[in-house]
């Protein structure tokens, strides 16, 4: 209320009766109780700054966010209040409404929209804060499953365009073999060197075949086919695939694997996909030889983890903010589709992906899919 409204309303209650001021004032305390209830039923954050800076009012919302009680949250700053977007000064002078985007690391990740605006005819400001996690994350998954039917859209044009010429190649080459076998004029070394390189030439058609028929299927978006499944037997069967790799290059492989490792609802042949993709790239991620690959398995009433760490080169904070992003990739042959597969395969199975990493430290990928005998929890009626 405006000084100058106070001072009228001041040399007036001289006027009023003792029942005319008691009616007064309980009319002045149901409107401010009415609009304290109106601002806490806000779902966003509101701080009202006076003339000098001064946090005077917040609501329960905004308490909430910056997980301070109201007495302590009128005592912060207003540059701490803002991440230091912008300081007091600046928004004076300004005499505008300012918006930023904030991203917060600790203790959770969090995105915010802050909204600061100079109230009508007064040297006050409203700071709105609006949490936008959530629908910035749904904007990001529907970017991503978009992303992800263009890819198998573009993957099986490609794959058609270059499976017919591919299968003419295979088809010629055998013709020519045959023909050969038939010419009786020509000699036992000339027939020899023929056949060899015929052969080669076949074998490396029907190589290129598989790798094209592999690829279309781990693009295809297909439902997982599910049945019960023993994570550590999916560890254990990529470990062995992988074997010698990992011999060749001296990695130290450091596995926990509990034996009482309950059971879960799933694909086997998706989730052996997404491990071996881990479980190499980790592989790919160590220097020279002597690495360190760690995998442990565990579970709680709902879930299964599976945690898989080396100490490989790590990933950058740059690297990082766009390793989901098709065909980004640091590897010098990769084609940058190999996290974009395994989120997609996680997510399809009812789970969730985390990744931590540190440059030139390693990283540490975190999954957890839900156990075919999750536990329900209900809270006490």
């Amino acid at each position: 209320m405006k000084r100058d409204t106070i001072e009228k309303i001041a040399t007036r209650l001289d006027n009023l009766g003792t029942a005319d001021v008691r009616r007064l004032f309980m009319r002045l305390a149901t409107e401010k109780g009415l609009l304290q209830e109106v601002f806490d039923a806000l779902r966003d954050g509101l701080i009202l700054f006076s003339a000098d800076g001064t946090a005077r009012f917040a609501n329960k919302a905004a308490c909430g966010i910056y997980n301070r009680p109201m007495r302590e949250l009128l005592r912060e700053p207003f540059e701490r209040l803002v991440s230091g977007t912008c300081s007091w000064q600046e928004l004076q002078d300004s005499k505008a409404a300012i918006v930023r985007d904030v991203h917060v690391n600790y203790p959770t990740s969090k995105h915010y929209n802050f909204y600061i605006s100079p109230l009508a005819g007064e040297q006050e400001y409203l700071l709105l804060v609006r949490d936008d996690t959530e629908a910035l994350e749904h904007r990001e998954e529907t970017v991503e499953a978009e992303q992800f039917n263009l890819l198998t859209f573009l993957s099986s044009a490609v794959a058609h365009e270059i499976g017919n010429p591919l299968n003419s190649l295979g088809l010629t080459l055998q013709l020519m073999k045959r023909k050969l076998d038939k010419l009786e004029k020509i000699d036992a070394k000339s027939r020899r060197v023929l056949d060899e390189l015929l052969e080669g030439s076949l074998q490396e058609t029907q190589r290129l075949d598989a790798m094209l028929h592999q690829f279309l299927e781990s693009m295809r978006p297909t439902t997982p086919v599910r049945s019960k499944v023993q994570v550590n037997e999916v560890v254990t069967r990529v470990l062995r695939v992988l074997a010698p790799e990992i011999a060749e290059r001296g990695v130290a492989i450091q596995s926990e694997l509990p034996s009482d490792l309950p059971d879960i609802s799933a694909d086997a042949d998706q989730l052996f996909r997404a491990l071996y993709n881990l479980i190499r790239n980790a592989l790919q991620s160590l220097p020279g030889t002597n690495g360190g690959i760690s995998i442990r398995t565990s579970y709680n009433d709902s879930d299964i983890g599976i945690i898989i760490g080396d100490n490989g080169s790590g990933i950058s904070h740059e690297v990082m903010g766009s390793m989901y992003e098709p065909f980004r990739t640091t590897k010098r042959k990769g084609h940058g589709l190999g996290l974009l597969i395994v989120r997609h395969i996680i997510r399809e199975h009812g789970g969730t992906l985390s990744i931590t990493s540190r440059a030139g430290l390693g990283t540490t990928i975190t999954i957890t899919l839900p156990r075919a005998d999750r536990i329900v929890r209900l809270l006490p009626s």
